[in-house]
């Protein structure tokens, strides 16, 4: 979503190491690295998150012709997740356990053997299933070191950060107002951008307010 068409809605970073002057091979080899590995339906894990083609979630041959852009890396952020509805998942190991229990001639079993239905009943709806996809684009200006991931989504955020850093060995910084303000080109002196560091948040807007706007949305 973003990048190329939809919502426009994004999140800007700034990297704050600089570029490496050979960068492309190490960051062909993260890219690699992370790239995204579907979830197994008999593995422990329920949620994957890794690179995938901006263009398209289920290409995962990433090399510089897909993602490089004269001057701008652009990589879809790919998340993967299995959703199996509680209800659905109630129904069916409530039926696997009246089943053992007419199996075995008992009235009840123990709440162990219940989670113990339970989680293989989980794992038998999953391979009857597929994960849900999600992807995001993220698109990074490595002349400028500016980088916009088009998602307001705090947790994808957190993924974005995450494997961001984990890749490139590059760190991030949220771009806002305090980033802003310490360019030396807002023309603000050294003491008052050191007076920002020491800044209370300022809540314009009373719970009250905020809460009953949201409840209208």
């Amino acid at each position: 979503m973003g990048a190329f068409n939809g919502s426009m809605t994004f999140k800007q970073y700034l990297v704050r190491d600089e570029l490496p002057a050979q960068w492309r091979e190490p960051f062909q080899q993260g890219i690699e690295r992370h790239v995204f590995t579907p979830l197994d339906p008999g593995g422990e894990a329920e949620r994957a998150v890794g690179w995938c083609s901006p263009h398209f979630p289920l290409d995962l041959e990433l090399d510089s012709n897909v993602y490089l852009y004269t001057d701008y890396i652009i990589l879809g952020l790919r998340v993967d997740a299995w959703n199996v509805p509680a209800s659905l998942l109630k129904i069916y190991s409530e039926s696997e356990a009246r089943r053992v229990m007419a199996e075995q001639n008992k009235e009840s079993i123990s709440r162990y053997e219940r989670a113990e239905i339970k989680e293989r009943v989980k794992l038998e709806l999953r391979r009857k299933t597929l994960p849900s996809i999600k992807t995001v684009e993220m698109v990074w200006n490595w002349q400028e070191g500016t980088v916009r991931f088009f998602s307001s989504s705090q947790k994808l955020n957190l993924d974005f950060m995450d494997l961001f850093e984990d890749t490139f060995s590059m760190s991030l910084m949220p771009d806002g107002v305090y980033t802003a303000a310490q360019n030396q080109q807002t023309g603000l002196l050294e003491a008052e951008r050191e007076r920002l560091e020491v800044l209370d948040p300022c809540i314009f807007v009373d719970v009250t307010t905020a809460t009953e706007a949201m409840r209208e949305i």
